[in-house]
């Protein structure tokens, strides 16, 4: 729960920023980024499962 609470704001921070400097392209960076983050977690996971009945 303390994780979740930490990542929310983290990421109201970045969008304050974005705000008052006026660098809105720092949103879909971070997304893109966070869809990375994302697929990667997922593929390490899913790995073992798909790539050990092969051998």
């Amino acid at each position: 729960m303390l994780r979740a609470r930490h990542a929310a704001h983290l990421v109201a921070d970045f969008a304050a920023y974005a705000a008052v400097n006026r660098v809105w392209w720092i949103l879909p960076l971070m997304a893109l980024l966070a869809v990375a983050a994302l697929l990667i977690v997922v593929g390490q996971a899913a790995a073992p499962v798909t790539l050990y009945p092969m051998f």
